[in-house]
């Protein structure tokens, strides 16, 4: 059983969307073990993980701001979820630019809204204007840019980060057979009247985003 949150719906959505454009060798940026979105790329040449964490046992183990790999050696980087835990994210970013191929592409997700988490690294929160900004100046160029959640789901997502802060599911099985399936509902229905709500006020409202970013040279 798990607490089910928008933001995790949506986000496999992005990047099971976006997975097709990436192809050859690609890197995982902060992804652990690599094994998330393993199964989205199995059309890759390779698939190969960086974590600054060696207990996540990932295949390279590096800082995403100094990446130990050589320059142009990877055709795609994913970077889902981890910006916001960098404590200086124009140097990851031009490091994923130098150490892409030609036309190489990346695969970025970041939150515009989080509770605060991994305390205390936790650095920052991105809007589509600052993200734009930080990928141009590192050198990208913006393919697709995807809003991830309107005001329904943001709202849902919020209330359930706070059921999980406050009653402790993981820990505590009778939250966790209430909260279940109470997330569930609320989750799907926080989407279903995104779907329907096509207002600017709505969409001014923002889990997060999604980015395809390419180097040209």
């Amino acid at each position: 059983m798990i607490v089910l949150q928008p933001d995790r719906i949506l986000l496999r959505r992005q990047v099971c969307a976006l997975a097709p454009k990436l192809s050859g060798d690609i890197l995982d940026v902060g992804g652990a073990g690599g094994n998330r979105y393993r199964h989205m790329f199995t059309h890759a040449k390779s698939l190969r993980s960086l974590d600054i964490n060696p207990n996540l046992h990932p295949d390279i183990v590096g800082s995403a701001e100094e990446i130990p790999l050589p320059d142009a050696s990877f055709d795609g980087v994913i970077c889902t979820q981890m910006l916001e835990h960098v404590p200086h994210p124009w140097k990851a970013l031009a490091e994923m630019h130098r150490i892409l191929r030609p036309g190489g592409k990346v695969l970025l997700t970041v939150p515009q809204w989080n509770e605060l988490h991994e305390e205390p690294r936790d650095y920052y929160r991105y809007t589509n204007f600052g993200l734009k900004v930080l990928c141009e100046e590192a050198g990208f160029a913006i393919e697709e840019i995807h809003q991830r959640g309107k005001y329904h789901s943001f709202m849902v997502q919020c209330r359930n980060r706070r059921w999980i802060d406050l009653l402790h599911p993981y820990q505590n099985f009778l939250a966790m057979l209430i909260l279940s399936p109470l997330s569930y509902v609320c989750s799907h229905a926080g989407i279903w009247l995104d779907g329907l709500d096509s207002s600017l006020s709505a969409q001014k409202h923002v889990i997060g985003w999604a980015v395809l970013l390419r180097k040209d040279r």
